[in-house]
């Protein structure tokens, strides 16, 4: 069998057959990558995370999984839930009382965003929907087995995370390779959402900056909070804090316990796919 997995980041305790029942694992799936946690629901704490490079491009989700569980040695459907998240950029938010289900394949249309399998997410509280597309047809026999899109928790536990804090405008940016995800806050709705393709450190900023200005934030008190894959001590950042002087870093979220090899992997690095079991 040819191989698309390749492992990156492997932190986890030997899990126990016997009480697979009180685990619930969250998967992220992106273009170049195939990462999970594992949560023990009984000792409320995280005993795995793991990152797989996907060889190549186009390889169905469904091929993934497969593969996944043969070098995992156990079965999907052996956990007390499974939820997946879809990490793509084909997708859209509607305002709840202007979404009819029928026409959810021409919201992307009007984007111009491929859609050959369109799904949904409700975001409550916010009164959208997000519309977002997958290349596969995520369809399972298994209950226990869901689908979200990525932007959908991390905008549940970011409103969930500041909706109780003193009321201001906050930006948030979820870096990925050569790209970001942009997301605006105003208390606990959300203002803003877009994604950014960058080549240099310049880009990353003027995108930024471009957006503050166009929404009259004041890039000099603003909070910014970074997530994803980029280093505290980057150029990036660096360059940044130039001009948006309050920039901090997720820290770990203490209502949950965390196995000691997870101390080596930034907290922020998978702060969405350690969200979902705090805002489901």
């Amino acid at each position: 069998m040819t191989s698309y997995l390749y492992p990156y980041i492997q932190e986890s305790i030997n899990l126990n057959s016997k009480k697979t029942d009180n685990y619930i694992m969250t998967i992220q799936h992106s273009l170049d990558g195939l990462s999970f946690v594992i949560f023990d629901a009984a000792e409320n704490k995280f005993i795995a995370l793991k990152h797989y490079h996907i060889s190549e491009k186009n390889i169905s989700l469904e091929t993934l999984l497969v593969e996944l569980q043969e070098k995992e040695s156990w079965k999907l459907e052996d956990f007390k839930n499974v939820n997946i998240l879809i990490d793509n950029n084909n997708n859209t938010f509607i305002p709840k009382d202007y979404f009819q289900e029928e026409m959810k394949e021409n919201y992307l249309s009007l984007l111009n965003i491929e859609h050959s399998n369109v799904l949904t997410d409700d975001i409550k509280g916010n009164d959208i929907v997000n519309v977002y597309s997958t290349q596969d047809k995520l369809t399972f026999s298994n209950e226990n087995i869901k689908t979200y899109h990525c932007s959908s928790i991390l905008i549940k536990k970011l409103i969930k995370e500041f909706s109780s804090r003193n009321p201001e405008t906050r930006a948030f940016v979820n870096v990925k390779n050569n790209s970001y995800e942009l997301i605006i806050l105003n208390n606990d709705k959300l203002i803003f959402h877009n994604y950014f393709s960058f080549n240099t450190k310049e880009d990353f900023l003027y995108f930024l900056l471009f957006t503050f200005d166009q929404h009259n934030i004041d890039n000099e008190s603003i909070p910014l909070y970074f997530l994803g894959f980029i280093e505290e001590k980057s150029s990036i950042v660096d360059l940044c804090s130039r001009y948006i002087r309050n920039i901090r870093f997720f820290n770990r979220d203490n209502d949950f316990n965390y196995i000691n090899e997870l101390n080596s992997v930034p907290y922020y690095y998978y702060y969405t796919l350690y969200s979902f079991t705090s805002c489901e």
